[in-house]
């Protein structure tokens, strides 16, 4: 945050001058205090808050939540045969909740339809309507348009980098998480 020129930074932003005011008090306060890391948590995390939010007041005009837009995209790739309701929460980006609820919605609207699983009749499917295909359709070319032109400030080099450090960061922080439940595990049993 520190240093984002003044000139590219948006007018009157009050979060980040709060966190950056936190920080430095915390960073004199607690020797355990590593500014870089912190720097990085509180950018990604404001980052995702203002893309997210973007995002969800664009496909709100579209009487769509950003989870109910996320299980249209996953469907949209489960071609005819549906996703089990199990893998579609694994599968959600958004918050997992309750993804009966997303279906029930999208259902309602008559977006996509449940059926039961010929090969485990245990299992409920989900999976996209025709009209819900059109739906996705129609409301695409503008979404991706949106996401370009959020980025465009960015190289695509500068994209490319940005995600491969952030892969990276996200599968050391899953291993980090894993080895921690397992000693976890461990020190119980």
């Amino acid at each position: 945050m520190k240093k984002l020129e003044q000139r590219e930074r948006p007018e009157a932003d009050k979060r980040e001058h709060h966190y950056l005011n936190r920080m430095r008090h915390h960073s004199s306060k607690y020797a355990e205090f590593h500014w870089p890391s912190v720097e990085l948590l509180l950018n990604l995390a404001y980052t995702y808050d203002v893309v997210h939010s973007h995002l969800a007041r664009k496909l709100d005009a579209c009487d769509l939540s950003l989870g109910a837009f996320n299980v249209l995209m996953i469907l949209s790739r489960c071609q005819d045969e549906g996703c089990p309701m199990h893998e579609l929460g694994e599968l959600l980006l958004v918050s997992r909740a309750n993804v009966t609820g997303l279906v029930d919605y999208l259902a309602r609207k008559g977006l996509v339809e449940r059926a039961l699983d010929e090969r485990d009749r245990r299992v409920r499917l989900v999976r996209l309507t025709k009209a819900g295909e059109k739906f996705l359709e129609s409301i695409l070319p503008t979404h991706y348009t949106r996401v370009r032109e959020m980025f465009k400030g960015v190289s695509n080099k500068e994209k490319a980098h940005l995600s491969e450090l952030l892969t990276r960061l996200r599968h050391h922080t899953q291993r980090t998480l894993e080895r921690a439940s397992v000693d976890k595990s461990r020190k119980r049993a």
